[in-house]
């Protein structure tokens, strides 16, 4: 599989959304896509940084043919398609163009499609049409009502805090919530061009007690005062970048900054956090997490004054039952596998069902046995290598029976199986270790059913049995659009190939 990222970084639009887009690159590179990014080369731009770490690049002119600097302001599409088209080789394909930018809407992703058949959106917004075949906004602000009015029906949409991207670092063990905070991290984004942490400097001075660290980029404005105020005091640090900022967040009791991606990072760690808003994108999700108990948003940065900010801290320190409040409900939002979850939906696309053959049979006899598939199938107890293999032979000379294996560029994915009954077949499903809560169920599920139209012409429902306490498979078979009646699933076929 091969993708094509468009996202850009600057000091205007912070480096936010190369930042998720590099966790989403990760995924797909360790699942054996080849991705590349197309970036402007704008004050700011991340484009060396992402050479450094081996991926393509692609560098964009930044001038764009227009002088604004608003970063949720639309682009000339055509003129970033021609820049685009300029750098790519002649005839040169991708399976995917992901796309994460504000000014970027529907013309350019249509314009895309010359390089792509399927083109996914990363936003936060809401406010613009989208030409995409999946579109993913991870905030609590983003619902499929918001977007109704700007995508098609067709339109996958991957909405919520159960597809938040975070990396790897980032799940580990939740940060413990002392009697009395300590320690405070400081971060505003890798650029912070609107100046946030100097305003935490100064609502923390004075305050005795605590050990802080900043990190903020040498593209802030107030740099140069910043670093005079860190220097008379022992215990702040301040730096530029760290590659450790996951175990600085580790070591914090308290965390004050933007609403952006890093949201998701803390509430992964259960990290107390003050929020301020430092662009317009930020300021719906703000709301969101403090309506339900998250943390503390104090809102716009235009209105939160240095003497708020102050008062702000000083309650959180010494308030261990509200810190506490804020972790616990901050962890039950993000589990660490959403990116995993945008990957799969974007895989999912170029997944290969086979029949299983008995080159298959240990793969199967290892998936059957897992404990996480005995523990709802009808038969519980673990099956042996003897009995297993005349299973296999029996079911793959019984023309009633069909048994699958889906296939990902990085691996199996799971097993379906199919008995036949008239013009009726029962659906039986199981999914790998390691690939549980993905997803993949219902990829399967969707591919599954198309296959054995194929096979079995004459088919027109598809049933299932779910032992009554899997509310995963549950969900899986209702949201596949299956009727239940107690314990069984039923799914009336609409299109028949003889019809």
């Amino acid at each position: 599989m091969r993708v094509l990222i468009r996202a850009d970084a600057s000091h205007a639009i912070g480096s936010g959304h190369i930042a998720r887009c590099l966790t989403l690159a990760t995924v797909l590179r360790n699942g054996g896509a080849e991705v590349a990014f197309a970036c402007r080369e704008l004050p700011g731009h991340m484009l060396d940084r992402l050479a450094t770490q081996g991926w393509r690049t692609y560098r964009l002119p930044a001038d764009t043919g227009t002088a604004t600097i608003d970063i949720e302001a639309a682009l000339p599409w055509q003129a970033d398609i021609d820049a685009l088209q300029a750098q790519l080789a002649a005839g040169e394909r991708f399976d995917w163009v992901i796309v994460d930018h504000y000014g970027l809407g529907h013309q350019w992703q249509t314009a895309a499609r010359q390089w792509a058949p399927r083109i996914a959106a990363i936003d936060d917004l809401a406010n613009r049409r989208h030409a995409v075949d999946l579109l993913l906004d991870q905030n609590f602000s983003g619902t499929a009502g918001a977007y109704a009015p700007w995508i098609d029906t067709k339109c996958r949409g991957l909405f919520g805090p159960r597809f938040a991207m975070i990396r790897d670092e980032f799940k580990r063990e939740p940060v413990p919530v002392r009697a009395l905070a300590r320690r405070v991290l400081v971060n505003f984004g890798g650029f912070d061009a609107a100046g946030e942490t100097w305003k935490a400097m100064q609502a923390l001075q004075g305050i005795n007690g605590l050990e802080v660290d900043f990190v903020a980029g040498t593209g802030n404005p107030e740099w140069e005062r910043m670093q005079a105020m860190a220097h008379g005091q022992s215990d702040w640090r301040l730096q530029t970048h760290t590659e450790q900022f996951a175990e600085l967040m580790a070591k914090a009791d308290l965390f004050i900054g933007a609403g952006g991606g890093t949201s998701w990072e803390r509430a992964a760690l259960g990290l107390p956090t003050i929020s301020i808003a430092v662009a317009g994108n930020q300021q719906a999700n703000g709301e969101c997490m403090a309506a339900v108990g998250a943390h503390l948003y104090l809102g716009p940065r235009e209105t939160v004054s240095v003497e708020s900010l102050r008062q702000a801290i000083s309650v959180l320190v010494s308030n261990q039952g509200l810190r506490q409040s804020f972790a616990e409900r901050s962890r039950s939002l993000v589990d660490g596998l959403g990116v995993q979850r945008v990957a799969a939906a974007l895989a999912g696309e170029f997944i290969q069902l086979r029949p299983a053959t008995m080159d298959d049979a240990r793969l199967l006899f290892d998936g059957r046995n897992a404990e996480a598939v005995r523990r709802w199938s009808v038969q519980q107890d673990s099956i042996g290598w003897s009995s297993h293999l005349i299973w296999l032979a029996s079911t793959l000379a019984n023309p009633q029976r069909l048994l699958l294996v889906a296939q990902a560029l990085d691996g199996p994915i799971g097993v379906l199986r199919y008995d036949l009954d008239g013009v009726r077949a029962e659906v039986s499903i199981y999914l790998f270790e390691g690939r549980f809560g993905l997803g993949w169920g219902r990829v399967l599920l969707s591919l599954g059913e198309g296959f054995i139209q194929r096979h079995w012409p004459q088919l027109r429902t598809i049933e299932a049995q779910v032992m009554p306490d899997n509310q995963a498979s549950i969900k899986l078979f209702r949201d596949g659009g299956y009727e239940q009646a107690d314990c069984r699933f039923e799914r009336a076929l609409k299109d028949h190939p003889h019809d």
